[in-house]
């Protein structure tokens, strides 16, 4: 955890728990699933494979269409609590039907004993692959998608965690490249193997977990047991910053320093801003740097409460008001005011100079 290496940008860090628990009974639970009927999935093609799974495309003949497949070719060399570890994947992600949740249609084990689950199959492409694209100026990118269309899809992405936080389900692994962008305006949220239940009364702790998330959208409760703090849903909150940095900046937070760097600055709060490292067409507004530290701070408790609070400060920026984050001044919310309603106040002074002109006449 404490080497000096660049890593990529998006770049998973896993570090396993302690003590592996057996969280499931996984053993249990992958004995009594369903063996998959050999003729129902035909394999198309490998999608990709990262961490402990695979995905690969297939058809499926029963409903005459295309899903993506995961599962997990070693599972053999696996450990219980990794196997646990992928079944609860699959379960909390089947119980999240949300417009922006990529939905889960079946669990079962595959004829070599590997356990699998299908869900939809997603096209378009990550919003951390967008935007990349949209940093080296693809001009078919940059016109289609400006900042605001870019919130919009933050939007949805905060819909779909705060429906699961609804459900006392943290995702634990935010990043754009765990967002699906269709070309259709679609929008997922996938990737839940980290995702754990918690409750109002306390989070899973990052010992329970192990040290695993991705350097830059990890808070500090989530890498270092120091803190003391479990795991909750302002820990999401921190990760949500993360995204709309990476929207502001078209980069990631801390991205090209090594993880010792990444980690100290989120630690200490004192990530560049996102104006800092943006390119020099991408406008970056003051407004929503001061969500993204608000989001990011340090201590859960100097976060957004809640996914809600975020998203109120991204909707009052976008109808043209003062977020809460900014801790604007009179002046400001003043001139936010006048830009709100400037039509009505060129109204109402082209009323008052005809006014003016007309009892002129009787003088």
């Amino acid at each position: 955890m404490g080497g000096t290496e660049n890593i990529p940008d998006g770049a998973t860090m896993i570090m396993p728990p302690a003590a592996a628990p057996d969280e499931m009974g996984a053993g249990d639970f992958l004995k009594s699933l369903p063996v998959k009927p050999q003729a129902r999935y035909q394999f198309i093609r490998s999608i990709g494979f990262g961490g402990m799974k695979g995905v690969l495309l297939v058809h499926d003949r029963d409903t005459d269409r295309d899903l993506a497949m995961a599962i997990m070719p070693d599972f053999r060399d696996r450990t219980t609590s990794e196997l646990a570890r992928f079944a609860r994947e699959a379960l909390l992600t089947a119980k999240l039907e949300h417009p922006n949740i990529v939905p889960i249609y079946d669990i079962g084990i595959d004829d070599t004993g590997s356990p699998f689950f299908t869900m939809k199959y997603l096209r378009g492409c990550s919003l951390e692959t967008l935007l990349q694209r949209l940093r080296k100026g693809d001009s078919k990118e940059n016109k289609e998608y400006s900042l605001q269309r870019l919130l919009l899809i933050f939007h949805r992405v905060c819909n779909a965690v705060g429906f699961a936080h609804t459900k006392g389900i943290c995702h634990l692994d935010l990043k754009p490249a765990n967002v699906n962008v269709s070309d259709f305006g679609e929008t997922f949220v996938i990737d839940w193997g980290l995702a754990h239940k918690v409750n109002e009364k306390e989070g899973v702790t990052s010992e329970q977990l192990g040290v695993r998330g991705t350097p830059g959208f990890m808070p500090p409760e989530q890498f270092d047991v120091r803190t003391g703090l479990p795991l909750d849903t302002r820990s999401d909150i921190f990760a949500l910053g993360g995204i709309l940095y990476s929207i502001l900046a078209l980069a990631a937070p801390c991205g090209g320093m090594s993880m010792e760097e990444t980690m100290r600055h989120c630690a200490a709060g004192t990530i560049p801003k996102p104006s800092e490292i943006a390119p020099d067409f991408w406008h970056v507004p003051e407004s929503l740097e001061a969500v993204v530290r608000k989001a990011m701070a340090p201590h859960p408790g100097n976060r957004y409460p809640n996914v809600q609070a975020l998203k109120d400060d991204i909707l009052a920026y976008s109808a043209g008001f003062a977020t809460k984050a900014e801790h604007a001044s009179t002046l400001k919310k003043s001139k936010l005011f006048i830009g709100r309603h400037y039509l009505l106040i060129i109204i109402f002074i082209l009323l008052g100079v005809i006014a003016l002109l007309w009892i002129g006449k009787f003088l």
